[in-house]
């Protein structure tokens, strides 16, 4: 599933300490799957190792407006997403708690899920409504896709975009195999407001429709100075649905390789991400905003590695020691796909009850998206907000987690920090206030499912902790690869212990006898966490197909006009 977040605060207008502060303008750009190494300005130095595939040096893509724009604002070296899949992200973002309390877990919600974020969790939208802001989601939702789950359920007064991911249902041209789509009716839908405008989706100009929803509610809002919340939740750089792997990536026409809007490389998806980031930052730009805004960029997680050249590049964040400490029997396939080696081709997946086959990879190599390894929670993030004096042209290594993004923009704009959310204030780290990696006892948790025992039914086991940070020490309970491979997970007592920050690979772990104090503490943190988690059932599992999105039954779930609402 791939996820960008940029979040723009406009800064307080008047002159003078008699004049009435204007309320700041909130815009958050959120990517999908958009990996550290992805971006220009946070790539590894030195040449990219040998291999065409993105665990193992994909050729470099091109992101030249997030470059720019980096090298006008503060680089944040170590925002930390605190979920390994892209629904719980989403929620993280905005409730500022972690999904275990919000029950978005262990999964992510299907195109046919029965539930989504509840209504007893108050958004970031819901806050800033109550202030009276006008709210927008453009993109990608994620977070329930039926009535009374949608973005105008949850604080949005409107929203144009695609409820899930990339890979939750069928295109034109590009048909989903008889897991996501057994019968060829799951086509991937396109909303404005609470209508299904267009089912399938039309991928030839899916991005430049972004930038126009995105800038006409700009300029709609600063026109009558109402102040407002934009989110742009991007639909890159998440892959397209199986069993189609050579046609695995997307661009709208300009970027793509052929006029159906797909068959890209993930390079253009990328290059079209990065593309839409510009556009909005121009619609900024044109009404004289820019320089109020606060900026800040991010994705949700990090690549999926199975997916091979359709995913992005882990970069440092090898995961060296699960690589290392993996049988080299294990394989680990591209979603949908299943192991089956044969003599001579032990990495070969097949997609189930057709002629389909791929490669996969070994199961220490994924440690992607669906595990706590550095490559799948170290995101790239940037802020800028030069007349809110944030700093230009600089980096920090402070401790940032999306948990953050809620209560530092209400506390931006002077409203009460809720008690219940788990994500801190850091519009210190955010205005160059506090020095560079002052904060190195603040815990970031890491909780993920995949165990072979639980009280979840299989493949999901149990949800708990796997691993926590303490500034850039990572301390690891339990080590496993992405998703549900075979590999079994492996307790460690002593825990694990590695320094990401002159280890990014995670290869060489710390003497934990040197480290007692550290690990003490760390156990001590992990129980009061723990122990204050007020469990939320898990929302992601119940599905019914009775739930999928649908224009017209009659025809069978395809429309492109604007009046059909689906009810």
């Amino acid at each position: 599933m791939v996820c960008i977040l940029v979040a723009f605060v406009v800064a307080l207008s008047g002159a003078g300490a008699a004049a009435k502060a204007k309320p700041p303008n909130v815009v958050v750009l959120f990517a999908d799957n958009l990996a550290y190494d992805d971006v220009g300005a946070f790539r590894s130095t030195g040449p990219p190792p040998p291999g065409p595939f993105g665990f193992g040096g994909r050729p470099r893509s091109r992101t030249p407006r997030t470059d720019a724009f980096a090298r006008d604002g503060l680089k944040l070296l170590h925002w930390n997403s605190p979920a390994v899949l892209c629904s719980a992200s989403r929620a993280a973002l905005l409730t500022g708690k972690y999904p275990v309390k919000t029950g978005v877990y262990p999964r992510v919600f299907e195109p046919d899920a029965v539930h989504g974020l509840m209504a007893n969790e108050t958004t970031l939208a819901d806050h800033l409504r109550a202030e009276g802001y006008a709210t927008k989601i453009v993109g990608k939702w994620h977070l329930g896709s039926r009535p009374g789950y949608l973005p105008t359920d949850r604080g949005f007064d409107e929203w144009f975009g695609i409820p899930y991911h990339m890979s939750g249902g069928s295109l034109d041209g590009h048909v989903c195999g008889t897991q996501k789509d057994p019968n060829g009716t799951n086509w991937l839908p396109l909303f404005d407001g609470r209508e299904i405008v267009e089912q399938p989706v039309n991928l030839r100009n899916l991005a430049p429709r972004y930038v126009e929803a995105a800038t006409e509610f700009i300029q709609r809002n600063a026109r009558a100075d109402k102040p407002f919340f934009l989110y742009v939740a991007f639909s890159h750089v998440h892959q397209l649905c199986a069993p189609r792997f050579a046609e695995c990536q997307w661009a709208s026409t300009h970027f793509s390789r052929r006029e159906g809007g797909f068959a890209a490389d993930f390079g253009d998806a990328v290059e079209e991400m990065d593309w839409i980031l510009g556009g909005v930052l121009d619609a900024l730009r044109s009404e004289g905003t820019y320089d109020d805004t606060l900026v800040i960029f991010t994705s949700d997680n990090g690549p999926w590695t199975a997916e091979r050249s359709c995913a992005g590049s882990k970069g440092p964040f090898e995961g060296a020691w699960l690589r290392d400490h993996v049988d080299e029997g294990c394989t680990a396939c591209p979603s949908e796909y299943v192991p089956s080696p044969l003599p001579g081709a032990p990495r070969r997946c097949v997609y189930p009850g057709t002629e389909f086959e791929v490669d996969g990879v070994h199961c220490g190599e994924d440690s992607g998206l669906g595990s706590a390894w550095e490559a799948n929670v170290r995101m790239p993030a940037i802020v800028r907000w030069k007349n809110g004096d944030a700093p230009r042209g600089r980096e920090s290594s402070d401790t940032v987690s999306t948990l953050d993004v809620l209560p530092t923009v209400l506390g931006v704009i002077g409203r009460d920090i809720p008690d219940d959310v788990d994500g801190v204030d850091v519009s210190n780290v955010f205005l160059g206030r506090v020095g560079s990696g002052t904060d190195q006892r603040r815990a970031i948790f890491f909780w993920r499912d995949g165990f072979k025992t639980g009280p979840l039914p299989a493949p999901f086991g149990r949800f708990d902790v796997v691993a926590l940070k303490l500034g850039w020490i990572k301390v690891w309970f339990w080590t496993k690869s992405s998703h549900y491979n075979d590999d079994e997970e492996v307790y460690h007592h002593p825990p694990l212990l590695f320094d990401v920050l002159n280890d990014p690979a995670e290869a060489f772990p710390l003497d934990p006898t040197e480290h007692a104090e550290l690990i003490e503490e760390a156990v001590s943190l992990l129980s009061e966490h723990k122990s204050s988690v007020n469990w939320s059932r898990p929302l992601t599992l119940a599905r019914d197909p009775k739930y999928l999105p649908c224009s017209d039954v009659e025809n069978d779930c395809r429309t492109s006009r604007m009046s059909q609402t689906w009810s």
